[in-house]
């Protein structure tokens, strides 16, 4: 009996350049993603942690003995539910942002030096966290916050994701000042500081470019 020819190589032979071609012909023809990687990632860490704050502070606010931090809570609380509002809508459209919902509370000097700290040791036999071990966490929160929106934004190729990922983190920078300045005036967030001479030493370390004037020194005539 005459054997067969094996027709299983020259088939493969001419099926295999069609598949490749056709492989890199979808490739070819299939349309970008409209966004990166990255800031997809990166928008839907942000929106999904500025939820999750907006219930941590409303929640945190409700557990406060002092009525300026919860009032203080609540209005970030609230801020932050707007801001991530306007981040979905961003996200969905591709629009520019809108204004800015939230402005400092707290135009008080900050206190410098330390004034006899004392951080008490954590109390797991309480019934609640305290207003300051409340303040701390919140604080975190935006400090942590700021970091992370600042570490996405500068990933992102999108404008309008790059401006509301930086304006995310100025929002968290403005909430943790605001709840700084009030622990610094309690005294539970105080601020070392250096010798008043080494201070000046290190300031006045710093030279001008030639021609322009030292900072609070008068700039001599230009005269004809």
């Amino acid at each position: 009996m005459q054997q067969q020819p094996n027709m299983q190589p020259h088939m493969q032979g001419n099926m295999m350049p069609n598949a490749q071609a056709g492989s890199q012909g979808q490739g070819q023809n299939a349309p970008n993603a409209p966004f990166g990687a990255h800031e997809i990632i990166g928008m839907n860490e942000v929106l999904q942690a500025t939820s999750a704050n907006a219930e941590v502070l409303n929640f945190l606010a409700h557990h406060t003995q002092d009525p300026q931090v919860r009032q203080l809570l609540e209005r970030q609380a609230q801020a932050m539910e707007q801001h991530y509002v306007e981040g979905v809508r961003v996200l969905q459209t591709n629009s520019p942002m809108g204004g800015q919902g939230y402005q400092t509370s707290m135009h008080t000097q900050p206190k410098l030096g330390l004034r006899h700290p004392t951080y008490p040791a954590p109390n797991l036999q309480a019934q609640a966290p305290s207003d300051r071990a409340i303040c701390a966490v919140a604080l975190n929160l935006h400090k942590f916050g700021a970091m992370m929106c600042t570490m996405f934004a500068l990933e992102c190729a999108n404008p309008q994701f790059r401006t509301f990922l930086m304006t995310s983190a100025s929002l968290c920078d403005r909430m943790a000042y605001d709840l700084f300045a009030y622990m610094n005036q309690k005294g539970d967030y105080q601020v070392a500081t250096l010798q008043k001479n080494t201070t000046q030493t290190m300031i006045d370390s710093y030279q001008m470019p030639g021609g322009m004037a030292q900072p609070g020194m008068p700039q001599a005539p230009n005269v004809q």
